[in-house]
């Protein structure tokens, strides 16, 4: 009976054991399952999500929102540049059994031309052939008529094409997202120079794929989201920009002007109030423009010989060196002998005792040469660096170019004498609008901004602070020089920019062009330079006409649109008038 008994609770024990276990086991088991569950549920649901979701939504999760362009009204924002879905339709043509039936059907549909069915309908008869792409750009109405037809072997991917909301406002600031490499990036002016920070980062899906190439919940497998791009805010004041845009183009248009270039700034911050040229190009069919060249934003990309305008910055440095006054006087004979050449005044004649503000009034080249001479070559040379020209202003646009002064390191004075009236040397429109801005402005130079913030997709924003580059001349010579330029719109040839009522600052010039045998053509480059109201300015603009037709000077062709854009501006900042 006690080794009965023994055996019973040993056996017990065993039993025991094996429940223990088992119940261990099954703990276990219950664990590996809940920890499974919550890595589908909640560490891996976005991955299971988006393997279960639509191909549009597998789309907005691992490809990012380009990042909009808006400019600022008050406390609102207002689109320039933004983002409109769209879809690609493709074929799958091992999946057609008629493709005539397909084609006639999607035909009306899609808008397809005769040649362009003719183009696919060959395509999709290959019948081993497991892609081909029909049309771009299709709206999401036009995929859902298509996809009512129940048509086996045609689908559907999303895209994302840019927007903007209004035409002609000023394409080569924006610039063109467009292929290059079989990619879409961001090209020329803003969406050229910011492409990265636009674009965002693309999101990565990874997993194993089953034997027809579709994604399977097992393996390995890893989700990493897009990241959409930044939005950038614009300086330009779109009413603003429409009207010196709009009245631009009429003289351009009026006196058959090759381009034309407008640009308006605040000179005491660098903010680019406007800015945009003729000929321009339409961003959201950048594939048709006639001439490649339309990309390039002129008022930063081409440099020429701007003329008398320069007579300014010469003067500016002869008036800092206290080398000459307003009031200090020479004699013009019409002509000074340099060397070998002679150089003369655009009008070929002999003006007799002058003051340095007649010099300006008059655009007199001798009165600039006798200026130039009274600091020299290197003191010349020094404040044409110091003024910005010879390098990039900085203002964040692509592709801009820093001009040519090299031929003021050469020896022979005829270079920098010839520099002092705008020949010679090569500038920018920007670079002489930020020299004239550092007149307006006390003598600093600042760089030129377009983009007034930057925010990020998660609402964080990086505003721009104006930046002072360098004081380039004194106050006391700004004042001075100012009070001159306001003399050559009040008595000079300029008279036609006149505003009545306000003190304009501003200076011409009628530059002929260099042509290819190393002379100058007749044809001529009319620049417009000029800043208002003098005593505390409120805006500095640039305006540029290429080869006008029919009228010599550029008094004469820019003056009277200098007038009417400033007097919009005086109006519109409702700056009260100063006599």
């Amino acid at each position: 009976m006690v080794i009965l008994a023994k055996k019973s609770s040993v056996d017990d024990v065993i039993k025991d054991k094996r429940i223990s276990v088992l119940t261990v086991v099954v703990f276990l088991f219950g664990l590996i399952i809940v920890a499974r569950l919550f890595s589908f549920q909640v560490l891996q649901h976005e991955f299971y999500s988006l393997l279960a979701s639509e191909k549009h939504d597998v789309y907005k999760q691992l490809f990012p929102e380009r990042g909009s362009i808006y400019t600022r009204e008050s406390e609102s924002l207002y689109p320039l540049v933004t983002n409109r879905d769209y879809y690609l339709v493709y074929a799958e043509p091992v999946k057609i059994k008629n493709s005539g039936e397909v084609i006639d059907k999607i035909t009306p549909i899609l808008s397809l031309a005769e040649e362009e069915w003719q183009a696919i309908l060959p395509k999709l008869a290959k019948k081993d052939d497991p892609y081909e792409p029909i049309k771009h750009k299709v709206t999401k109405e036009q995929t859902d008529q298509i996809k009512a037809l129940g048509l086996a072997g045609i689908g559907f991917l999303p895209e994302t094409y840019r927007y903007y909301p209004e035409k002609g406002i000023g394409g080569q600031i924006f610039g063109f997202v467009g292929f290059k490499d079989d990619k879409k990036i961001g090209q020329y002016g803003l969406e050229g120079y910011f492409n990265d920070e636009l674009s965002g980062q693309s999101g990565l899906l990874q997993s194993v794929k089953d034997a027809l190439g579709a994604l399977v919940a097992i393996g390995p497998r890893s989700i990493r989201p897009a990241q959409d791009g930044v939005d950038l805010v614009l300086t330009i004041d779109r009413k603003v920009q429409f009207t010196a845009c709009q009245k631009l183009k009429e003289f351009y248009e009026y006196f058959k002007a090759s381009s034309a270039t407008v640009i308006i700034m605040n000179p005491k911050t660098g903010a680019i109030i406007a800015m945009c040229n003729f000929p321009d190009f339409d961003p959201e069919n950048y594939n048709q423009v006639s001439d490649i060249n339309y990309f390039n934003n002129p008022a930063i990309f081409t440099p020429y010989e701007s003329g008398s305008v320069f007579k300014t910055m010469t003067m500016a440095a002869a008036l800092d060196q206290e080398k000459v006054a307003p009031d200090t006087t020479y004699e013009d004979t019409g002509e000074v002998k340099v060397g070998p050449f002679t150089i003369r005044n655009f009008d070929n004649l002999a003006h007799g005792v002058n003051t340095m503000t007649q010099v300006l009034e008059q655009s007199l080249n001798t009165g600039a040469m006798f200026a130039a001479e009274s600091i020299g070559r290197e003191t010349f040379q020094s404040y044409v660096k110091n003024f910005g020209f010879g390098e990039l202003t900085g203002i964040t646009l692509d592709k801009e170019t820093s001009g040519d002064i090299s031929s003021l390191a050469k020896k022979g004075d005829v270079y920098y004498l010839t520099a002092s009236f705008g020949h010679g040397i090569t500038v920018t429109p920007m670079q002489l609008l930020s020299a004239y801005a550092a007149v307006a402005n006390g003598g600093q130079l600042v760089e030129p901004y377009i983009v007034s913030e930057i925010i990020k997709p998660n609402g964080e924003i990086t505003k721009t602070q104006p930046k002072v580059i360098r004081q380039v001349i004194k106050p006391k010579t700004a004042a001075l020089l100012s009070g001159m330029l306001v003399s050559v719109t009040e008595k000079g040839y300029d008279k036609k920019a006149r505003v009545p009522g306000y003190y304009l600052a501003a200076k011409t010039g009628t530059a002929r062009i260099p042509d290819s045998r190393g002379g100058y053509s007749q044809e001529t480059n009319h620049t417009f330079i000029g800043f208002g109201p003098a005593n505390n300015p409120q805006f500095v603009m640039l305006l540029k006409l290429e080869k006008p037709q029919g009228v010599r000077f550029a008094s004469d062709t820019l003056g009277p649109l200098f007038r009417q854009i400033s007097e919009f501006l005086l109006n519109y900042y409702q700056i009260p008038p100063e006599y």
